[in-house]
């Protein structure tokens, strides 16, 4: 248990943001060049605001002499098995100025995808210079990044439905345990729903609905009216830290995307004083960006392309991992 350490928000103070290079053809087949395009501009749009540290398969010199010069970019040689790094990276908790980065057991969202060099990743970077000041500690609880969001101030916003699949031995009870004993919560606020069609992580909270302030709550609406009505109304019955109802912001649907892609406007990325949003090339990706502008009028909010990242089942916060505190 780290009872002094805490576990920031995403719209407090970063240092860097964590992102891998998509390289594999496998996974990418004609969307690579696409994908690639789209990883670029949303290095560029990142590091706009804070440091980004971009790990680079071994075997693919021309990615690293593309990034190894750009300003605000470190870039990192590291293998690992796919590119949606919210999900195998650290998830850092802070202390006055501490970082202790936590190392979970990440086995391919449920076995679905080979996973073993993504498990290793947390282990290369913790031997690595820039995280010279971050303490590491593994555990072999499996979580990922996308299956949580916490407000900062002790409260964690998870979908039951999710790490249900993830853990199908343990109780609700003993799911928690873990929840508050290694993460130094408070709350535990869930909802209880099955995935977006085509979303293969089971359920990650960060396709359905984000903590954007304290007490505040965006969330996805959703194509069918009924799933619409069960989203709305489980998050209508959490209470915030003021005990009170949260109060929610309803994004829009995408309009216009493939229903078997799990195409959602709650992946988006904190980067400091910015919001990055992931467009498909859609009238609702306009209307999602004023949402959320209207909602957080302290940041620049900005659409990144996400058309390919889509079309892989993720967008820009599943390709991202986000690094508080000071690096180095």
């Amino acid at each position: 248990m780290h009872t002094e350490y805490r576990l920031p928000a995403e719209w407090e103070l970063q240092s860097a943001t964590l992102l891998a290079w998509p390289v594999k053809e496998a996974d990418w087949g004609e969307q690579l060049p696409a994908a690639q395009r789209e990883w670029a501009q949303l290095i560029t749009a990142i590091a706009a605001h804070q440091q980004v540290v971009l790990l680079v398969a071994p075997g693919h010199p021309s990615a690293v002499q593309r990034f190894e010069d750009q300003p605000g970019v470190h870039v990192i040689e590291v293998d690992y098995n796919d590119v949606w790094c919210r999900d195998y990276g650290p998830v850092t908790m802070v202390r006055s100025g501490q970082r202790l980065g936590l190392d979970f057991y990440f086995n391919g969202w449920g076995g679905k995808y080979p996973a073993a060099l993504d498990n290793r990743v947390n282990t290369l970077l913790a031997r690595h210079a820039l995280f010279n000041r971050f303490e590491f500690r593994q555990y072999l609880f499996a979580l990922e990044g996308g299956a949580i969001d916490s407000n900062g101030a002790g409260s964690l916003l998870i979908n039951r439905h999710c790490l249900r699949a993830r853990h199908p031995n343990l109780s609700r009870s003993e799911i928690d345990y873990e929840l508050y004993s290694l993460l130094n919560i408070d709350r535990v606020l869930a909802i209880d729903i099955e995935p977006l069609p085509g979303d293969d992580t089971d359920g990650h909270i960060d396709t359905l609905a984000r903590f954007i302030s304290r007490d505040r709550i965006a969330y996805q609406s959703q194509a069918s009216r009924d799933r619409d009505e069960l989203l709305r109304r489980q998050l209508e019955a959490l209470d915030g830290d003021s005990g009170q109802a949260v109060e929610l912001v309803a994004l829009p649907c995408p309009r216009g995307t493939p229903g078997n892609l799990p195409a959602n406007y709650a992946n988006f990325l904190f980067v400091n004083d910015a919001v990055l949003v992931p467009a498909y090339g859609v009238d609702s990706d306009e209307e999602a960006r004023e949402v959320l502008a209207m909602a957080l009028p302290d940041h620049s909010v900005k659409l990144v392309e996400a058309g390919a990242m889509i079309h892989q089942f993720g967008g820009p916060h599943c390709a991202t991992m986000h690094l508080p505190g000071a690096l180095g």
